[in-house]
């Protein structure tokens, strides 16, 4: 958000020097333009006709009294040159340039320079003799002390433009930014979060763009309301007649001749499948639903595998698992019972899939600042084209499919739920084919910094 801030700051910013940039430089060429270099070269008639009366009366004299009282007029100079081409009075280099220029008695006119008005005109003397008078009219901005009238004017049209460009842009970017406070409250689980009244009582496109929010905000509210009251219901219509097929199984194993215990034993295993299969999907269906991280608290991965490791090698002993950890391996933030799941699921299918007598080899490193585990096993490993389909719900490689009639679990949701909850926790999934070999089971989750 201060990004688009601060854009539009010097957006404002930008176009106000700009703008005062281009009043200055019109200001310089104003008279140049229009009429007003004209007003101003009419008086010098008078300039004129006062210099000559001077020069015949009293002589150069008088001339050079009457010429050294414009010192009282900063705007204006005048200077006489003799018929030697001699000035009267010490005359700037453009001013002896124009006298000695092959003009005619043409004004000169210079926008940018000192002398920013120049006329000359022939005066005589009582015995006829010809001078010069060479009137300048020095530029206004030069008059006002230039470099200090540039700075002080900069200085304040910075200011005024840094101040109003600072509050208009806050009173674009605050309804922006109040917006992104409310997704980002309802992105974290409060379904309830809504846009202020004030800012739906704007007539413009953002007060229009927070009311189509509240109302997707309340869509999504009461379809999350739904799929929690489904969730709720199917878990008690659908265990209870598991609850009463067990009771009932347990009933007939008590007049059960020896010829039904098998028939019986793949009914309870059947059940246990079906129970099995129930829980995941109400699993992965809280994960889509559940957005409450109150409870959420650092969590060691590293302490989280080996528990998961000791509860494999207790229910498989012949099972080999290498572990392996850095020693400076960063605490992640998030759920250490759905952690703790993730990897067990993970864990278990490397095992279900190892060749007999090979390992699992369970790694925790720090990558490119992030929590890096990798599970891999040594089995026949999968297609290229289908490890990305092994983290949807309900897909299962061939070797998965041919397990389950061993008395192995095979629904295909175990990797889909371990991927759901490392994308709950922020964290992503890859499946690799290692090159020796087997399936790498790769999972990056942010540290607690």
């Amino acid at each position: 958000m201060r990004g688009v801030f601060w854009k539009i700051y010097l957006a404002f910013m930008v176009t106000g020097l700009v703008t005062t940039l281009v009043t200055l430089v019109l200001a310089s060429y104003y008279r140049q333009w229009s009429n007003d270099s004209v007003n101003l070269i009419a008086p010098t008639g008078g300039y004129i006709s006062a210099a000559e009366l001077m020069l015949q009366q009293g002589g150069e004299p008088l001339l050079l009294e009457w010429l050294l009282s414009f010192e009282r007029h900063p705007s204006v100079n005048a200077y006489v040159f003799d018929h030697q081409g001699v000035s009267l009075t010490p005359a700037p280099e453009a001013v002896i340039r124009y006298a000695y220029s092959s003009e005619s008695y043409q004004a000169r006119i210079n926008p940018v320079g000192r002398s920013e008005i120049l006329v000359k005109a022939p005066i005589s003397d009582a015995s006829g003799q010809v001078y010069l008078l060479v009137v300048e009219f020095i530029h206004p901005l030069l008059v006002f002390n230039l470099p200090q009238y540039l700075a002080w004017g900069l200085l304040a049209s910075v200011l005024l433009f840094a101040i109003w460009s600072l509050l208009l842009s806050g009173y674009l970017t605050r309804p922006v930014r109040q917006m992104q406070k409310t997704v980002r409250a309802f992105a974290q689980g409060d379904w309830k979060a809504r846009m202020s009244p004030r800012f739906l009582r704007r007539r413009d496109e953002l007060g229009e763009l927070g009311r189509e929010f509240d109302h997707m905000a309340s869509y999504i509210e009461r379809l999350i309301h739904d799929q929690k009251q489904l969730v709720s219901d199917v878990s008690h219509e659908l265990r209870s007649p598991l609850a009463r097929s067990s009771i009932a199984l347990e009933l007939a194993r008590l007049d059960a001749v020896p010829e039904q215990e098998e028939h019986l034993d793949r009914i309870e295993l059947e059940n246990q499948r079906l129970n099995d299969m129930i829980e995941d999907l109400l699993n992965m269906a809280r994960l889509e639903t559940q957005q409450d991280h109150s409870h959420w608290q650092p969590v060691d991965c590293g302490q989280v595998l080996q528990q998961v490791i000791e509860d494999a090698q207790f229910e498989h002993p012949e099972s080999i698992i290498n572990f392996s950890s850095d020693a400076d391996i960063h605490k992640v933030i998030g759920d250490i019972r759905l952690l703790h799941s993730a990897f067990e699921n993970i864990v278990r299918n490397a095992l279900l899939h190892t060749e007999s007598g090979t390992s699992v080899d369970v790694s925790v490193r720090m990558r490119r600042g992030q929590v890096r585990i990798v599970i891999r096993d040594h089995g026949p490993g999968v297609p290229d084209d289908k490890l990305e389909d092994l983290l949807r719900p309900f897909v299962r490689a061939e070797v998965a499919r041919q397990r389950i009639n061993e008395g192995h679990r095979g629904f295909g949701l175990g990797l889909a739920i371990a991927n759901r909850v490392v994308a709950h926790h922020r964290g992503r999934v890859r499946l690799l084919n290692h090159r020796e070999g087997g399936l790498m089971v790769i999972i990056y989750l942010p540290p607690d910094l």
